[in-house]
């Protein structure tokens, strides 16, 4: 029976589609484990189209076993199917499938080695609950993106997600007060909460691990001679905000009344002075010394044009030692580019000294809201880091005034608002602890006003960090920040509805219609 050049042609095309979609089969099943509905179908469909190909051109069939000519044809169609149909399996299993490589030279999308070893030694479940609005799709899907490198690791890792605004009750348990935050408990410790600001591979790693550790550092907050309330909830002067923050961050904070102890309690991992207003009593000073020559950590934040005249000396007199001092004046900042809108008295600083405290803050900006500047130079075998400055156009206004118009006498910039001072143990001595000290030259970097929800800074990390640096606790900060991610390519139903069209349907036609035409351009050499 003779058959027509269509009938062939449309043969080939299903010979060739049949073949595809029986690869696509293999592929599913291979995928799934089984035989699902798709994968029958396009088993059915394979073998039908095979059919049909036999009953177009049954002599094709025939031909196979007696003629060269049609075995080198049927080995090219057979050849272009396999082809075209191994193409179509790995897309089909690349596109079900969830292995992925991360080729980026950072390694955007894959966790740091400290990560994935800190997520497989969890011997118990982490439950992470993410409190997001419906709005906050994008904010929500970073952070699901990243927990699951962490569920890779292991399988103590366990995510759920919540409205805050339909489970308040739960939200409020946890410690939540902003949505888009995320909880991380572990066992009986505290919980700690991640806000926006604060939800990088480093602040889950260093979340984490303090969950792990046995350790709760203890804070000895300096209280009842003026000093920065912890309780005091004014939402711009107030540090509520910041005691809820050490608190989430499994710091423990208790009052000290310095001028009356004779020394330093024991437990104290960190003393804390912000915002001091009287002068240190002498014997306050004397446990100061000896608690910072045994090996102690300070935090002390001072502010400027402060009203007792006495207070700032009294101070100084117990950090000369060390070689870096506070000036006692206010800061300007004329700079429109580093300060706050319409505010030269507060300078904003986005370029960090070489420092554990900020290596994850880099071109990010926190706020030092009337500060006064640091002055002098570590000695002494003391190593000094300067951490934040400002310009070298910025003038610092020494005794009180209204006007803030540079004039003659005021000192020149840049003047440094953060420093850290680090002397090393001696070698031989029985104190095996690093004496260590940060400067801040003012206590409203930590004001409610200055963190979130109020500010979109990074003071809470400064904070945080500070702490974690005083408390030789460099492991929590020690993930180095990775560069931005680039945004996503988003398309819409029509350019993705194009896309599977394109590759799924115009690229395969088009490897068909090349091989039909080499299959014929080849057949009519040999018959010719």
């Amino acid at each position: 029976m003779a058959v027509n050049k269509v009938e062939r042609r449309l043969a080939i095309l299903c010979a060739i589609a049949g073949v595809v979609l029986l690869i696509i089969a293999a592929s599913l099943v291979a995928i799934q484990g089984r035989v699902t509905q798709g994968a029958g179908y396009s088993l059915i469909a394979g073998v039908a189209l095979l059919i049909g190909y036999a009953i177009l051109d049954p002599t094709a069939i025939t031909d196979l076993f007696r003629s060269r000519q049609a075995r080198f044809g049927s080995l090219s169609v057979i050849v272009t199917a396999v082809v075209l149909g191994i193409l179509v399996m790995v897309n089909v299993i690349a596109s079900r499938g969830d292995q992925a490589a991360d080729l980026t030279k950072s390694g955007l999308y894959t966790l740091a080695p400290q990560s994935a070893l800190v997520a497989r030694k969890l011997d118990s479940d982490l439950v992470v609950t993410g409190f997001f609005r419906p709005d906050e799709t994008s904010s929500q899907q970073s952070v699901a993106d990243l927990l699951a490198l962490y569920r890779q690791q292991s399988p103590h890792v366990k995510v759920t997600y919540e409205d805050p605004d339909k489970n308040p009750v739960k939200a409020t348990r946890l410690g939540v007060t902003i949505p888009g935050s995320v909880v991380l408990e572990y066992k009986s410790k505290t919980p700690i909460v991640l806000t926006l600001a604060s939800e990088t591979e480093s602040d889950f790693t260093a979340a984490m691990l303090k969950l792990e550790s046995n350790r709760t550092p203890i804070i000895c907050w300096a209280s009842g001679e003026g000093e920065r309330d912890l309780k005091e909830l004014n939402q711009v002067f107030g540090y509520s905000a910041a005691a809820a923050e050490m608190q989430n961050q499994n710091f423990k904070v208790q009052d000290l009344l310095l001028s009356q102890q004779a020394a330093v309690p024991p437990e104290c991992d960190v003393v804390a002075i912000v915002a001091i207003q009287k002068p240190l009593s002498a014997a306050a000073a004397r446990s100061l010394s000896a608690y910072l020559d045994g090996g102690g950590k300070l935090l002390v934040a001072a502010d400027p044009w402060i009203v007792d005249p006495a207070a700032v000396p009294s101070l100084n007199a117990v950090l000369q030692p060390y070689g870096v001092t506070f000036d006692g004046g206010l800061v300007v900042e004329p700079d429109a580019a580093h300060a706050a809108s319409n505010d030269p008295t507060t300078p904003v600083v986005f370029d960090y000294g070489n420092s554990p405290i900020t290596k994850d803050l880099a071109k990010q900006f926190s706020f030092f809201p009337q500060s006064t500047a640091l002055v002098g130079t570590a000695t002494g075998g003391i190593t000094g880091v300067q951490v934040a400055q400002t310009t070298p156009i910025a003038f610092d206004i020494v005794n009180p005034r209204d006007s803030l118009t540079r004039q003659a006498a005021d000192k020149e910039g840049p003047f440094t608002m953060m420093a850290t001072l680090e002397k090393p143990p001696l070698v031989g001595s029985s104190n095996v602890k690093a004496m260590r000290i940060v400067l801040v030259g003012t206590s409203a970097i930590a004001e409610n006003r200055a963190l979130p929800p109020s500010a979109n800074g990074q003071n809470d990390r400064l904070l945080l960090g500070s702490l974690d640096w005083l408390t030789q606790q460099e492991d929590l900060i020690a993930v180095a920040a990775k560069p931005s991610a680039a945004s996503p390519l988003s398309l819409t139903e029509e350019q993705l509805r194009f896309n599977e069209v394109f590759t799924l349907g115009l690229l395969p036609a088009l490897v068909i219609l090349v091989g039909v035409g080499v299959w014929m351009s080849r057949r009519r050499s040999f018959t010719g």
